[in-house]
């Protein structure tokens, strides 16, 4: 839920670069391990987004910290925080005791000599408060709850504080607030938060917590409605963390500078409202198609760009059967419409600070060098390039490009019977470009149909482009040599929709085993494992080395006569966290001292038990036989 990294903060002033605005420039300093940077508030709404941990939530503190310092606010700078219903758990939950407060649905919210600092108070206790003391907002507030949940709001005030009451509209039931939707709860403090005159900045981390997505759309548009410059008559500034797409307010390239980026070790990212990126025609119409999937690649460190919806489709599928669990390392993958909207795509996402990895059809090598030279620049292109022999990856894509050429211009006709029954992934009809794109995709894939003395040619040609492409995949660029995601499926049938033979593809990868599916697509399945790295979740590794610990305390300490709880007290005694996990047995044989293991926890699905080991093999590599299934 919320970060608990620590972030320092100290207030800029402003720069305004050309009419004056009430920006203001906050630079979250690094303390400890944790990332600082600049976040720019600006009119409107601010959104912070990120993985968890990332320190969204002390970020959040810290413009909470600064703009109520500055002098010049002179309207209330309300803080909602993430367990903003924690007051009402009490009555409605075995929070912290067991048993149920409150089976009548009673909560008792504050104090009466709070009322004066309502905004203070940091949950929906304030909110509550503060709509019974304004008849107006409540009015703001009623309308909408009646609009979507048929719902009336009443309150009074006890000797155990203040209580709130909900009416049915349909039938005139009343019910005291413990009974109700935690969502509607939550939907009753934001209203009152984003129509209140006197906040001049609401600050609300996580406002998506029990909304359900089109709630979360409405309140976004509720927030919309308000948001501006705090000087505004009937507007705020609006600066929330979230992990929503549907919270996300990205629809256009206009919407970008408001966001700022967390997350990658590095400091937070924001784009400036003047960056020449933002003038990009095919990235407007990038962002102006981003569907939810899109938006929520923005809250990734890690992103694989593909080329379509077919592309996505099988890559998943393979991702799935890898066991790879790409999301648990904050990786998305994402199709663009065609290679050039994803080479917009990948200047976007690399400019807010993410990894990412490109996944391209054969055609963005075969067609022209902008792919290439694209990841031809920098320190670590020109390191690759000079440890092969060129100066630049660039100049190698040229002379191989030249090569290609050559060879197509002399021996046109041997390449079009050599290339005759190659599957032609594209509806494009110009035999020179078919010719192109088919002769590179059937050298890489197989030189020796070219025959005579073209097949040395094309071969050795082959190897050096071999010597490009893996150039390129380390640095993220990978090519389908085959031709397209098409090329690999199994089911050559045509006529039929590519969604359609992308999810019979999908369907068929779900039954191979995981070097089956790398062998049926070995640049896929490169690309996957180079936009997600990291360990794949092995329970077995903690689990073999525990036991091991456990073994050596053993085998110092038994003997032939030793029972089998003597043998687990033994263990136990090295390592107390094995309690339960195991049950050991004395399997010595003559006088081979040995002990069976067998596991008694349900929850693992391992391989190896039962496992018996004798005295004098190494622990150590005995439990290896512990694998998963």
């Amino acid at each position: 839920m919320s970060d608990d990294n620590a972030v320092s903060v100290q207030a800029i002033a402003s720069a305004p670069v050309a009419a004056p605005t009430n920006d203001v420039v906050i630079q979250l300093d690094t303390v400890g391990r944790k990332p600082g940077g600049t976040v720019t508030i600006r009119p409107g709404i601010t959104t912070l987004v990120g993985p968890n941990g990332s320190g969204k939530t002390r970020a959040l503190r810290s413009i909470q910290q600064v703009l109520r310092n500055r002098a010049e606010e002179t309207a209330h700078v309300r803080f909602l925080s993430a367990g903003r219903t924690g007051p009402i758990e009490q009555y409605r939950a075995a929070t912290d005791a067991p048993g149920v407060g409150s089976m009548s649905g009673e909560a008792f919210y504050g104090h009466i000599n709070y009322r004066p600092r309502w905004h203070e108070i940091e949950s929906v206790v304030g909110d509550l408060m503060n709509l019974d003391q304004r008849p107006d907002l409540r009015i703001k507030v009623e309308t909408r709850l009646q609009q979507l949940f048929d719902r009336g709001i009443d309150f009074q005030w006890s000797q155990q504080g203040l209580g709130m009451s909900f009416t049915a509209m349909s039938d005139s039931v009343q019910y005291q607030s413990g009974l109700e939707a935690s969502g509607i709860m939550q939907l009753v403090s934001l209203l009152a938060a984003i129509y209140d005159d006197t906040i001049g900045t609401l600050i609300v981390d996580e406002p998506e917590i029990s909304l359900h997505p089109q709630l979360q759309a409405f309140i976004l548009e509720e927030m919309e409605s308000v948001a501006g410059d705090w000087c505004d008559p009937g507007k705020k500034r609006i600066v929330i963390s979230t992990h929503s797409p549907s919270f996300l307010p990205f629809r256009s390239l206009v919407d970008l500078p408001q966001i700022v980026f967390f997350g990658g070790g590095a400091e937070c990212r924001q784009i400036d409202p003047t960056n020449g990126l933002l003038q990009s025609q095919k990235l407007a119409d990038f962002v102006a198609r981003t569907s939810l999937s899109h938006r929520q690649a923005l809250f990734a460190e890690c992103i694989l760009l593909v080329e379509g919806p077919s592309d996505e489709i099988v890559a998943a599928r393979a991702a799935r059967r890898l066991g790879l669990k790409i999301e648990a390392r904050n990786t998305q993958i994402l199709s663009a419409l065609g290679k050039s909207e994803f080479r917009e795509a990948r200047r976007l996402f690399t400019e807010i600070g993410m990894r990412v990895t490109v996944l391209a059809d054969l055609d963005a090598l075969a067609d022209d060098n902008r792919l290439v030279n694209d990841f031809s620049g920098g320190d670590e292109a020109d390191a690759i390039a000079h440890a092969i022999g060129h100066s630049s990856l660039i100049d190698l894509d040229g002379k191989l490009r030249s090569e290609l050429a050559g060879l197509i211009a002399a021996n046109t006709a041997a390449i079009d019977a050599a290339i005759a029954d190659y599957p032609y992934w594209s509806e494009k009809q110009d035999p020179n470009v078919k010719r192109r794109r088919c002769a590179l995709a059937q050298l890489l894939t197989d030189p020796a149909v070219f025959g005579g003395g073209l097949e040395a040619r094309m071969t050795a040609l082959a190897t050096r482009y071999g010597v490009l492409l893996d150039g390129l995949e380390q640095l993220g660029c990978f090519i389908l040599r085959r031709g397209a995601v098409e090329n690999y499926y199994s089911d050559t049938a045509i006529g039929v929709g590519k969604p359609a033979r992308a999810s019979a593809e999908a369907d068929r990868l779900a039954a191979l085993t995981p070097v089956q599916v790398a062998a049926a697509y070995p640049e896929l399945v490169r690309a996957l494992r180079f936009a997600a790295p990291g360990q794949d979740i092995d329970e077995s590794v903690l689990l073999r080395s525990k036991l091991a610990s456990a073994l050596g305390a053993i085998f110092q300490s038994m003997d032939s006569s030793s029972t089998d709880n003597q043998i687990e007290a033994m263990a136990l005694s090295n390592v107390p966290s094995i309690n339960g996990l195991f049950s050991f047995h004395n399997a010595t044989n003559s006088d081979n001292l040995a002990v069976r293991i067998d596991l008694r926890s349900k929850i693992f699905n391992l391989s190896g038990f039962p496992l018996t080991i004798a005295r004098n093999e190494n622990p150590h590599d005995a439990v290896g036989k512990v694998k998963p299934k």
